[in-house]
């Protein structure tokens, strides 16, 4: 099965990095499409990053309390 990245996505126009506040699933996980994954912050919003795909949820690689930069691979999925 296909491995697929889970990146921090652009939260604003000026945005470059977030802070991971808080991991909704664990390592080993089943998800579906639209699964709540990850909470995000930055100076402006706080975001609910979403599944893109179903699978499972194969590897978190960024903890809870860090700042990561937009574009960054914080889990690893893998695609059903």
């Amino acid at each position: 099965m296909p491995e697929v990245p889970i990146r921090v996505p652009k939260l604003g126009m000026d945005t470059t990095e977030a802070l991971l506040s808080k991991w909704l699933v664990k390592a080993g996980d089943p998800i579906q499409i639209g699964t709540p994954l990850v909470e995000l912050d930055s100076e402006k919003v706080s975001f609910e990053y979403q599944a893109e795909v179903a699978g499972r949820l194969l590897r978190i690689l960024c903890a809870e309390g860090e700042t990561v930069p937009v574009g960054e691979i914080v889990a690893i999925v893998e695609s059903a």
